[in-house]
């Protein structure tokens, strides 16, 4: 029920977008392609099944193509995990050991997992001959989609996932105790504070030079993003700098609650996909945010339920002011089109 109340995803279920359909058909193909708990691994059909859905996500949206190679890849990992014969692919923590160990295993078990898993495969095929024959992933104007470097990306999803997270309770992101486990993590040795500071400079670095201003966002006056970079990240020299600390605390915090319940193998496999769809895409949208939140929160679920109250409330609180604003203080351009303020 808090996932169905998340503010972005909430507010455009009501408008004629393709999110609701992307979000339920890309999530329909990582629940039927994801080992159950008591019954195992999935079986032959039910991955034909998920194949189907996940083509059908594609239709509906075409980076929805990474996130069944995302499905693809977890699934995978949880096949070798499953296995008994990969014991290094399990825990929280990532090490460049447990890499290698996973290349292996998918070089070396490749031919069964392919015949396995292939089937979630066929639409992302047949995605990759669509933009062979197309020219390029856009279809329509070509002009206003083109690749970028927008690392800041990965920021704001940082910290939006982890918001989701809870705001009460021993393991929720705004807890005292998190933040002390992050200083001391930071702090615990001369190893561990170079590299801080070498991530915060380089955090620093990318915030500066790959937070990008797209011309819809300084146009679009309806989108509360207008507001948020025209008035303060835009518009304030060094804001945009001076918040690194809190992405990095936020990224610290997603890895942390994905590490504890999946792995530290899962969660990479995340950021990878959340990179390649976030990234290449020069709009500041917080619609594109939505599915690497789903996707991390419906693996990694609150398990207090103070906190999940207390988030349900808060995100219901912001839906009905959010619609109020929409449905009831539309605004004229200067043409005399009636506008209305949303995400």
């Amino acid at each position: 029920l808090v996932l169905a109340l998340y503010p972005i995803h909430f507010f455009f279920g009501f408008l004629y977008y393709t999110d609701a359909g992307a979000l339920f058909w890309a999530l329909l193909a990582q629940d039927l392609a994801t080992p159950w708990r008591s019954r195992g691994l999935p079986s032959s059909g039910r991955l034909w099944v998920a194949a189907v859905a996940g083509l059908i996500a594609i239709l509906f949206r075409q980076t929805n193509a990474v996130w069944l190679m995302f499905t693809f890849g977890t699934a995978a990992l949880q096949d070798l995990q499953s296995s008994g014969k990969w014991v290094e692919l399990q825990g929280e923590g990532l090490t460049p050991w447990q890499l290698w160990v996973f290349a292996k295993a998918l070089l070396l078990e490749s031919r069964r997992l392919l015949f396995r898993l292939g089937p979630l495969l066929v639409p992302v095929i047949l995605f990759v001959l669509f933009v062979v024959q197309n020219g390029s992933i856009v279809v329509g104007d070509h002009s206003n989609h083109e690749v970028s470097c927008h690392w800041a990306q990965l920021a704001y999803l940082s910290a939006v996932t982890a918001a989701m997270w809870g705001l009460v309770g021993s393991g929720s992101a705004a807890a005292p105790s998190s933040m002390r486990t992050f200083a001391k993590e930071c702090a615990s040795g001369w190893r561990a504070v170079v590299f801080t500071m070498m991530l915060l400079c380089l955090t620093v670095f990318l915030l500066h030079r790959y937070s990008i201003a797209h011309p819809f966002l300084l146009a679009d006056n309806r989108h509360y993003t207008f507001y948020v970079w025209g008035r303060f990240l835009g518009r304030r020299p060094g804001l945009k700098e001076a918040l690194a600390p809190v992405y990095m605390y936020a990224a610290w915090f997603c890895c942390r609650r994905l590490g504890h319940a999946q792995s530290g193998l899962w969660t990479l496999i995340w950021w990878v996909a959340a990179t390649l769809t976030l990234v290449p895409s020069p709009l500041l949208e917080p619609r594109y945010w939505t599915m690497a939140v789903m996707m991390a929160h419906v693996h990694a679920e609150e398990k207090s339920w103070s906190s999940i109250v207390l988030s349900g409330l808060a995100s219901l609180a912001i839906n009905l002011v959010t619609l109020a604003i929409f449905v009831y203080k539309p605004f004229q351009w200067p043409g005399g089109e009636v506008a209305r303020f949303m995400w």
